[in-house]
């Protein structure tokens, strides 16, 4: 059985094996020999073990020869490489000029046609290709792996978008993290037992977990957040056997995520860890008999230290409007519904309190008059809404003469702000990226869009509104038993909303 071996005692540990016999002319050589990058024993065996199956897995490949690989998995390969690439980056983006530069790049690849945009594909990112098909043991077929330069150069056009704003020091929610599907299952060494049994995986205690989620009513979104966490931890770890799963992995793979991927304590504790805790809080209550492995696991997340109020100034708030209302940076060759959303979602934004991504799936049904006031409606139906409650919010008089309404009714059915089957996050993102490169609110202290949220509580404060009412608008659970009695009328609703002043644009 090969192992890992040492040149010298001290140096990094080699993975070194031979090619089977019937591919050494196929491939060209005898051996595959590497380093691990590792000098501790424990985990370069882990390592080799690892790097072994996926080579078994690629030889096995090879010997059946080139496969279509369906459109699902060539985007998992896809999420993969953009997640590589981001987290690599994100700690230190660089200067935004840089991203500029490749964004041009790119856009000239793009403009590419027929063989000679395959011909620079293949150049650009063959080897990204070849590699991400290696890892998991895959042969594509040519039509394949045409498709998959293809997705893997727009993977690099939405990075190169993310990490600009990086650059611009934006690090709010990442609109492009959803579009991938779960990480594609690492090859492994078959398992021993029974570990496939439903329940003696972490897979299958998530699928149970899954069945009872969608019938309590748990939003789509959340359960694909937490398929992603807990596909996260397999990829880690290489394998999906609860048995195997000691305390010490899990730290080790929250310390992965901490100075590999450069997450927060926040993120990692209230994602991550959480994430996977529920997973075996759920085995507990239905009596699985499975142990718990993040049991008494902890993450330090230290206190957030502030320079500034989290939302904007009067003079920011002026800026971003004013410059939404004369269309700055707006060019000819954005979408229409682009071009909609610079124009509304901030406006919309500041009067409302909302979610930004609660905006931007609004649809030509969602603005709807109520005893004759103009309204929005906010609603799981036209995509998530953290409370998974529906709720009707007036409009601010200023902002149907700014003639918000007027633009909705003249719109065919369907989302206002972005493209029927794309994402509304995607639109999300976009704003934020404008607020700062083209309002000029550059403040990295702040969140281009949540800071409306934070503003209008503060404007709420201001002007009598009570808390109630503001987190009723705002769409803030409550946990007081109170809450669920009763019901706001529109008419009242109003009534607050119309304390609010006028923004003086």
């Amino acid at each position: 059985m090969p192992r890992p071996t040492q040149r010298k005692s001290g140096s990094p540990f080699y993975f070194r094996t031979r090619v089977p016999a019937d591919l050494v002319e196929r491939l060209g050589r005898r051996e595959v020999s590497y380093s691990l990058g590792t000098t501790d024993e424990a985990e370069a065996k882990r390592r080799h073990a690892a790097e072994l199956a996926k080579h078994h897995a690629h030889w096995e490949a090879i010997r059946k020869g080139p496969q279509p690989i369906p459109m699902r998995t060539i985007m998992a390969l896809c999420g993969e490489f953009y997640r590589d690439w981001v987290t690599g980056l994100s700690q230190e983006p660089g200067e935004a000029g840089v991203w500029q530069q490749v964004a041009a790049i790119n856009a000239a690849i793009s403009d590419k046609q027929g063989e000679e945009r395959q011909a620079v594909l293949g150049r650009w990112y063959g080897a990204s290709a070849d590699g991400l098909l290696l890892r998991h043991g895959m042969l594509a077929d040519d039509a394949s792996r045409e498709r998959l330069l293809d997705r893997l150069h727009d993977t690099v056009v939405r990075a190169t978008e993310t990490l600009s704003r990086r650059a611009g020091g934006d690090y709010g929610a990442d609109p492009h993290e959803d579009r991938f599907p779960a990480p594609v299952r690492p090859v492994t060494s078959p398992e021993k037992g029974s570990d496939e049994a439903k329940g003696k995986t972490l897979t299958g205690l998530f699928g149970a977990w899954e069945k009872q989620a969608k019938a309590d009513g748990k939003p789509a979104a959340t359960i694909r957040d937490f398929r992603q966490k807990v596909d996260d931890l397999i990829a880690f770890l290489r394998h999906d056997s609860i048995r195997d799963m000691q305390p010490a992995d899990i730290v080790r793979w929250l310390d992965y995520l901490r100075d590999e991927r450069g997450l927060s304590g926040k993120t990692i504790g209230q994602k991550y860890l959480a994430a996977v805790r529920l997973m075996f809080s759920f085995a507990k209550s239905r009596a699985m008999g499975l142990g718990d492995p993040t049991e008494g696991l902890r993450v330090k997340a230290p206190k957030r230290q502030t320079t500034r109020d989290r939302g904007f100034t009067d003079d920011e708030a002026k800026r971003i409007l004013s410059a939404a209302r004369a269309g700055v940076g707006v060019s000819d060759r954005m979408s229409d519904h682009m071009r909609r959303a610079i124009r509304w979602v901030p406006w919309v934004c500041a009067h409302t309190g909302a979610r930004v991504t609660e905006i931007t799936q609004l649809r030509r049904s969602d603005v709807l008059t109520v005893d004759g006031i103009p309204c929005i409606r906010i609603t799981p139906e036209a995509g998530s809404v953290k409370t998974g409650s529906h709720r009707i919010v007036p409009l601010h008089p200023q902002l149907v003469r700014e003639g918000f309404v007027r633009m909705a009714e003249a719109m065919p059915s369907g989302p206002l702000f972005h493209a029927p089957g794309k994402s509304a996050k995607t639109t999300s993102g976009r704003i934020g990226g404008w607020v700062r490169d083209h309002a000029k609110v550059t403040d990295p202290a702040l969140q281009p869009n949540h800071a409306w949220r934070h503003r209008l509580k503060t404007l709420s404060r201001d002007h009598d509104i009570a808390g109630e009412w503001a987190d009723h608008l705002q769409g803030h659970s409550n946990p007081r038993a109170a809450e669920g009695y009763g019901e706001r009328r529109v008419k009242a609703l109003y009534r607050e909303i119309c304390k609010l002043p006028e923004y003086p644009v």
